[in-house]
């Protein structure tokens, strides 16, 4: 178990490329480039008195489409709060329908790999971590990060939505591509990182020999040349070096007892970013199983977007 002492003391060896804003610009910019082609389906099987669900699919880099659950506030015309909802590592998107009966809509993000987004890109798991790390420009997760963008843009897309309230969210991965999302678009206003994924790649791999990270060390194993180009790849993708770009709000939810994600790591991104920041430690919890973390998570945001509790 990890202590507030051993997150404080703790340090990284990340640096942040030189080349790090520059690389993201052009990414956004390529992405800018892509028509959304965004298409929506009225999923009644899925909707309910208070939320009108959709199937959602858009184009992203590569020209994959992706596909995302869209719960809108059935009643009312809006303009809607939304939460962008990013997945986990192994998990599926879930359908969150129970934020429409606060008012507010939810966009969860299927990104590639993930069914039904699959289909163009699946490197299986365990695989994701690793797939094209040999270079910033082929690493899986620079089309990853590239879906939750799409996703802020499908956002913004719809009139429905009321574009100053956009909202971000995720556990585990999620947490690390919340971190990295809200990092790249400012659009977004405040974010939730629960149990942050993608932090500190050098020293997750020492810390731990659990998957996911120990896909990375078995790389590093199994290719010991490359192993100096596989860290150089990965600062470009690490949360803490997107923690500084972060301009509004966000909370940090870290367990004590964390087997996949070590604290410390999470507790490093967070120390980066900006004073408006709250941070919530769960001690007797470990990797997504902190009970009053999704409570915490959801009063967290309605505070910031201004809904009132059911």
């Amino acid at each position: 178990m990890a202590t507030e002492s051993d997150l404080v003391s703790f340090s990284t060896q990340v640096t942040c490329p030189d080349d790090f804003d520059q690389f993201w610009d052009g990414v956004l910019g390529g992405l800018a480039k892509i028509p959304l082609d965004a298409d929506m389906a009225h999923d009644p099987l899925r909707s309910t008195d208070a939320a009108r669900v959709c199937q959602v699919r858009y184009r992203s880099l590569d020209d994959l489409e992706i596909f995302g659950w869209y719960a809108v506030p059935a009643m009312g015309d809006g303009p809607f709060p939304a939460v962008l909802i990013l997945p986990g590592y192994k998990s599926e998107p879930a359908l969150r329908r129970d934020w429409a009966g606060k008012g507010v809509a939810t966009l969860c993000v299927a990104v590639r790999g993930k069914l039904p987004s699959s289909a163009g890109f699946n490197p299986g798991y365990p695989g994701l971590l690793t797939h094209g790390v040999e270079d910033p420009d082929t690493y899986s997760y620079k089309g990853v990060i590239s879906d939750c963008s799409r996703g802020v843009d499908f956002l913004l897309s719809r009139p429905e939505i009321d574009s100053e309230r956009i909202y971000c969210c995720g556990s585990s991965q999620g947490g690390g591509l919340t971190l990295i999302t809200t990092g790249l678009r400012h659009e977004i206003k405040a974010g939730v990182a629960g149990y942050p994924f993608l932090c500190c790649f050098p020293e997750s791999m020492r810390m731990l020999r659990s998957y996911p990270y120990d896909e990375l060390s078995c790389y590093a194993r199994a290719y010991p040349d490359r192993t100096e180009q596989m860290l150089d790849t990965l600062r470009y993708f690490d949360a803490v070096n997107f923690a500084p770009r972060i301009e509004c709000p966000m909370a940090v939810g870290i367990a004590l007892e964390d087997e996949v994600c070590p604290p410390e790591t999470g507790y490093a991104a967070y120390r980066l970013l900006n004073p408006e920041r709250e941070l919530r430690l769960f001690p007797n919890s470990g990797h997504g199983n902190a009970h009053a973390y999704p409570a915490w998570e959801t009063a967290w945001l309605q505070q910031r977007m201004g809904t009132a509790a059911l």
